[in-house]
């Protein structure tokens, strides 16, 4: 990857921030947040609904970490990005809002939380800042590159490999296995009732 200054601030160090940093805390904070919510036992408190709202907040952010891994990030990987952050903020307050009344959230939890909405606006503002012409073109949409493109140069395969295999080990497969756990509680409340 080209080497570049982004007013004086190497794209290597932000790329670096970003990934040996931000990332790493916001996956590390995603899995103590599955922690606690083992040990407040979601599976017969807030159930499937939380668990359901855990993976769609998933979801809204690997849509863009995967266009980002991939594609050029123009006006459409940033608006898309944009969104996904919005609607991950909406869906961890709904999230809230759902889970307060059926569980208890300590302290700790809150205090995850705090992170796994912070972080990923944080990993916008750094890819705005790397991608700074497309960010402010956004603001001037005929000047605006909406093309869809494959990432040239791309990422080094270990880097892709290690972002997917990252959140998959560490968020992906928990979210699917605390799914698992509360569809068996519901389950097992049904046949007992």
């Amino acid at each position: 990857m080209e080497i570049c200054t982004v007013d004086g601030v190497s794209s290597a160090l932000l790329w670096g921030l970003l990934g040996f940093v931000i990332f790493p805390l916001w996956l590390a904070a995603g899995a103590a947040d599955f922690i606690c919510h083992a040990r407040t036992d979601i599976a017969h408190t807030s159930g499937v609904g939380e668990s359901v709202l855990h993976l769609l907040q998933t979801a809204q952010m690997g849509l863009p970490i995967i266009a980002i891994l991939f594609l050029e990030v123009d006006a459409s990987v940033l608006v898309l990005a944009f969104v996904a952050s919005a609607t991950h903020t909406a869906t961890a307050y709904w999230d809230l809002s759902y889970t307060a009344p059926l569980r208890p959230i300590p302290p700790v939890e809150q205090f995850l939380h705090a992170f796994l909405i912070v972080l990923p606006l944080v990993g916008l503002a750094i890819i705005c800042v790397l991608h700074w012409p497309q960010t402010v073109s956004l603001l001037s949409p005929g000047s605006a590159n909406w093309s869809l493109q494959l990432r040239t140069p791309g990422f080094a395969p270990w880097v892709i490999a290690a972002v997917i295999a990252a959140s998959l080990l560490i968020i992906v497969a928990p979210g699917l296995l605390e799914l698992r756990r509360t569809l068996r509680a519901r389950h097992a409340r049904a046949a007992t009732a």
